[in-house]
């Protein structure tokens, strides 16, 4: 099975909400000060997708890398291509 690169948005939604919290100013103020908008903050707080730069800004806030949360793809090693490329016309038999 192939797991595609991914992002952790449940874990920074974590650590986001606890930070948001903490910090006692309200989720509008704080969105003004990280550039995003208080529903880019709710949709990560709630584990849902938004754009890189937007994570970015969140992370940088957070004061985390935005690479923390990559979950890079994953192969399991039965799931090797086999059969004929179609750019090369070879056969690749993996395993």
């Amino acid at each position: 099975m192939v797991r595609l690169a991914a992002y952790d948005y449940r874990e920074l939604g974590k650590l986001l909400r606890a930070k948001l919290n903490e910090d006692g100013r309200g989720w509008r103020v704080c969105a003004a000060d990280i550039g995003v908008s208080a529903s880019d903050l709710s949709r990560i707080c709630n584990g849902q997708s938004v754009s890189a730069p937007k994570v970015i800004a969140v992370c940088d806030w957070l004061r985390l890398s935005f690479r923390a949360f990559y979950l890079p793809p994953r192969r399991d090693a039965g799931a090797m291509f086999h059969g004929t490329s179609t750019e090369t016309g070879s056969t690749c038999d993996a395993g």
